[in-house]
């Protein structure tokens, strides 16, 4: 009796399924004709699988079945670079801080094969680059401020509460994001609307109340579960400010969104190693034993700037890994699959992530789990329907 209620979440997952499938069965309606070639790719619409004529070439296996390709390796990621991280902040101790900042030096040759393959190839890298450096630069250093410590509040809230329960923790940002947009953006919420967000929010609180009694991890619960429950609260909202302003910031006529997300990941960068730099520094002046200043040399500046190494074993090399492929698994997404199928790679994430917990764990999701799941689940679904 105790899985029964879990069949509750496949039973809210039927629709989003059956909504993919559709989508995956008709071909994305921006490759039915050949678009004109720009000078300057700005959106990365590329002409590689059409001939002079406007024909289409034979494409390749991933070209014929990148929809649910795109979809499934989106999915798996999400899944295993939570789940993982789970597993290693239980297993052993090490900085969150610097496993984001090392995520974000590995984002930087992701983000050059992402330009290369989404933007136009590797001609458009110093243009790009050459804008990030002119265009603007610091309008978007509170915006990577905000994702910087979203980053921090990821480790410290997983380990403390699940993986699934983070997951679904993590959605309460649509909450933050609507209000941003009445407020802010002068947006209306219908009916629908309003019910999904209940739902979200009830939803939320009976994940908060399956983790403060133990949750998926069989852990003691209690007070570590609330905190965790609110550095993921906490990071939502961190990320709903910044995402607001970014997204119309983008839809900007003439904005290019490569060198914005150039910008970002160096200001993420930056945010991070200034913290990093910050408590070395602190640490000399409270006499801290075996403390080195690290202005004092360029291997002091080094350690000090990446951080403790102390715990990161290679597990933790793969949640770097994993969290370091968001810079091309998303736009490559959005650009080959569509809005869509990104929107339903959430909620199939939450089910995989519980399962996954689950099965990790020895333990079944207790019945508050699964019905805060559904709940959150179709209100994920129906929130963006009219």
């Amino acid at each position: 009796m105790a899985r029964l209620p879990y069949v509750l979440i496949v039973a809210a997952h039927v629709s989003a399924l059956r909504a993919v499938s559709a989508r995956l069965s008709r071909p994305p309606r921006d490759k039915l004709a050949p678009p004109r070639r720009q000078k300057t790719a700005l959106r990365g619409d590329y002409l590689d699988s059409l001939d002079t004529n406007g024909g289409a070439k034979d494409q390749g296996f991933f070209l014929r079945n990148r929809t649910p390709l795109l979809f499934g390796a989106l999915v798996t990621q999400k899944v295993l670079a939570d789940v993982v991280t789970d597993y290693t902040r239980r297993a052993g101790s090490y900085s969150g801080a610097t496993v984001s900042m090392l995520s974000e030096v590995a984002k930087f040759p992701v983000l050059v094969a992402a330009i290369c393959a989404f933007a136009g190839g590797a001609k458009e890298l110093k243009p790009i680059t050459k804008r990030a450096a002119t265009d603007t630069p610091m309008k978007i250093a509170w915006i990577a401020g905000a994702y910087a410590a979203q980053n921090v509040l990821y480790f410290a809230a997983l380990g403390r509460i699940s993986a699934a329960s983070y997951q679904v923790l993590s959605q309460s940002k649509m909450i933050f994001t609507a209000g941003l947009a009445v407020t802010m953006l002068g947006e209306r919420l219908g009916l629908r609307q309003l019910a999904a967000l209940a739902a979200l929010l009830g939803g939320s609180v009976l994940v908060q109340l399956a983790e403060m009694g133990g949750g998926l991890t069989g852990g003691g619960g209690g007070s570590e579960a609330l905190l965790g429950g609110g550095f993921a609260v906490l990071g939502a909202l961190l990320s709903a400010v910044p995402n607001v302003w970014y997204e119309k910031l983008l839809k900007t006529p003439g904005e290019d969104e490569w060198a914005r997300n150039i910008q970002v990941t160096v200001w993420i960068f930056s945010w991070i190693a200034a913290s990093q730099l910050w408590t070395a520094v602190s640490a000399v002046r409270a006499g801290v034993a075996g403390a080195a200043d690290p202005f004092g040399s360029l291997p002091n500046f080094g350690k000090a700037l990446i951080g403790s190494m102390d715990g990161i074993t290679p597990a933790v090399w793969l949640v770097v890994f994993l969290k370091s492929l968001n810079g091309i698994l998303i736009p490559a997404t959005l650009k080959y699959a569509g809005n869509i199928v990104y929107l339903y790679a959430k909620p199939t994430s939450i089910v995989c992530t519980a399962l996954a917990s689950a099965i990790y764990s020895g333990v079944a999701p207790p019945a508050t789990f699964c019905a805060g799941a559904g709940l959150v689940i179709w209100s994920m679904l129906n929130f963006k329907k009219k």
